[in-house]
């Protein structure tokens, strides 16, 4: 059974405004606009984090946070030189994800979305008519929308108990409508034990980034339960800060959800009238409760 309240108070999404304060101290760059993709096993009964081999040459200051990461929640650091498998592109991308994937899809059901669950995008990526909105960006989006959101809780689903590896029992969802003179969107902030995401509308799709671990180089979080990390396709992204001492990473992964096949989500057709309008430091946002 679903339960929901109008608002929320910021202090229950703690996470999206530590995030939000840390992503402004920093600076864009060339090198904190790549994202790096990275992967976690049990090498030798040891955790591990495997890394690209040229991170020394390319991403310094990348390879540097994932070094304290590593430092500080007790992983090897590895140079990863494994084998690829010489798998179908089509095959390789079927694979990828596919429990979180599903779980999600389920997830967006739970909280109303008509018709079945959805299914992940083919190919797995933003559509070329999809808005994109750098995650950095979101994140402060989120942050601004979270006190003023619609909550909404559910029953954490099969797939999400497996993947969290947690005990929990419900998600927390934080769900509005967030318009300005770029983007008009259905922003979502989803939270439990072990679980962090945020996601938006895209057109036909849902696109949802699962927060896995970071925050500062001086003492970067992990978030997730590894038994997560070593199921998940992930990157990093480093946003670098003018003092590199204070540069801030953030894990993650992005499913994208086919929204394509009817019946249609209600924002693809028509917005809920009621509407408080506010401004922050970005830029100014209309807010709309959804339904």
């Amino acid at each position: 059974m679903r339960q929901e309240r109008r608002h929320t108070d910021a202090s229950d999404t703690p996470w999206v405004s530590e995030l939000a304060h840390l992503a402004s101290q920093t600076a864009p760059s060339a090198e904190s606009r790549m994202s790096t993709t990275v992967s976690c096993a049990i090498r030798s009964g040891k955790k591990a984090i495997f890394v690209p081999p040229d991170m020394p040459q390319l991403q310094p200051r990348t390879l540097r946070y994932l070094r304290a990461f590593a430092r500080t929640h007790n992983l090897q650091l590895v140079e990863d030189r494994r084998r690829l498998a010489v798998t179908p592109v089509r095959d390789m991308r079927n694979a990828q994800r596919p429990t979180i994937g599903k779980a999600l899809g389920e997830l967006m059901q739970q909280l109303g979305l008509p018709g079945t669950a959805r299914p992940q995008s083919w190919p797995h990526r933003l559509g070329p008519d999809s808005q994109y909105i750098e995650i950095s960006k979101l994140i402060k989006m989120a942050a601004f929308a979270a006190p003023q959101a619609k909550r909404s809780s559910v029953k954490l689903n099969a797939g999400l108990k497996e993947i969290t590896n947690t005990r929990a029992q419900t998600i927390d969802v934080y769900g509005c409508k967030l318009v300005s003179e770029e983007i008009s969107t259905v922003l979502g902030i989803f939270e439990t034990a072990g679980f962090r995401a945020v996601g938006y509308s895209a057109g036909k799709q849902y696109v949802m980034h699962v927060c896995l671990a970071g925050g500062a180089l001086s003492e970067p979080e992990l978030w997730a339960d590894f038994q997560t990390l070593t199921s998940t396709n992930f990157r990093l992204q480093l946003h670098e800060a003018r003092n590199p001492s204070r540069d801030i990473g953030l894990f993650y992964t992005t499913v994208y959800l086919d929204l394509g096949e009817a019946p249609s989500p209600w924002w693809l057709n028509t917005w809920a009238e009621n509407s408080q309008s506010t401004a922050n430091s970005l830029e100014p946002f209309t807010l709309q409760h959804v339904g």
